[in-house]
């Protein structure tokens, strides 16, 4: 099964970059403006984009101090049972990020979503070590 992976160094530390992993200030500072973020395992987090013809639903499988995982739940159809998992580990004063999305189907074009995930990572970087909010959508 096709997976996406990136794995990059932050300039800030763990919990910066989990901080805009898992609040909703966080998430709409780099990834969409339409975000209800879960406060617990087993919540939803729902994320609108203009250029979608539904919200994306992830359910949080895991969040502690090094990781955050979500599930696909509802939209778009060919990310359905697929997981999100984000690590973060320090490194150097800063911070490692791996990430992964896992369980395309053999023949669902991940290759669109790993250019939208390039371009949410190189944000999520730059909010975390700037503290100024620019969303890939807004």
């Amino acid at each position: 099964m096709p997976s996406i992976l990136f794995r990059f160094d932050v300039d800030a530390v763990p919990q910066t970059v989990l901080e805009a992993l898992t609040t909703t200030d966080g998430i709409k500072s780099f990834w969409t403006t339409q975000a209800d973020v879960p406060r617990a395992v087993g919540e939803t987090l729902t994320l609108g984009f203009s250029v979608a013809p539904a919200p994306f639903d992830l359910r949080l499988e895991q969040s502690d101090d090094r990781t955050v995982a979500w599930r696909t739940e509802t939209f778009p159809p060919h990310w359905v049972g697929t997981t999100i998992r984000w690590d973060v580990e320090a490194r150097d004063g800063g911070s490692a990020v791996s990430f992964r999305h896992d369980g395309f189907s053999d023949d669902a074009d991940a290759g669109h979503a790993a250019f939208t995930w390039g371009q949410i990572m190189v944000q999520l970087k730059h909010y975390a070590e700037t503290g100024n909010p620019a969303p890939v959508f807004a």
